[in-house]
């Protein structure tokens, strides 16, 4: 019977938490290219963050958001599937200090932080990817390939407690348009 009830109320939240999405929430690749130099190749793109109020909640008493970009190199194939050469993952952390009163954008593989009044700043800081290089790629080898990008909220990273109604609720599933383009255009 205890079941019963928690089972209920659980339903009960997740619905109320559905019933509040009052803007479409999301997050959108709008633009992305690779640069050559020497080499080398660098990703250039845009990405544009919108955050559920839940994950905005969250931000605000304590909890660190971890945001991953997905970079896959792709050889589209005539008879099989396309075979993915290479998977890049850059990862995000978003933070506010409560007490400062300043977000916190960074990425755990770097050193640096970097430290915003604004959570739409902070956000707007995070999609900008400017020259990431792309190591995995060398030389000559882009004549047939495709390349594709997702931006997604990690769900794994929240802490353990949160992960249930994360799981279920659709305001903590923020995930990308698939974007594929090829780097000769």
């Amino acid at each position: 019977m205890l079941i019963k009830r928690l089972l209920f109320a659980l339903c009960l939240l997740v619905m109320a938490t559905a019933s509040h999405a009052s803007e479409p929430v999301d997050i959108t690749i709008k633009t992305a290219n690779l640069s050559q130099q020497q080499d080398s190749y660098f990703l250039n793109g845009r990405i544009h963050y919108s955050l559920s109020e839940e994950a905005i909640d969250a931000l605000h008493h304590g909890v660190t958001l971890n945001f991953n970009v997905d970079v896959s190199i792709i050889e589209p194939r005539r008879w099989l599937w396309s075979k993915h050469h290479h998977n890049i993952q850059l990862s995000y952390q978003i933070k506010y200090h409560t007490l400062a009163e300043i977000y916190q954008v960074s990425r755990p593989q770097d050193i640096g932080q970097h430290n915003f009044a604004s959570l739409d700043a902070a956000l707007h800081a995070m999609g900008s990817l400017n020259e990431i290089p792309i190591h995995a790629m060398s030389g000559n080898q882009l004549t047939d390939y495709y390349l594709a990008l997702d931006a997604y909220l990690n769900i794994e990273a929240l802490p353990l407690p949160m992960r249930p109604l994360a799981y279920l609720s659709p305001g903590w599933h923020l995930q990308s348009n698939h974007y594929l383009w090829s780097p000769q255009q």
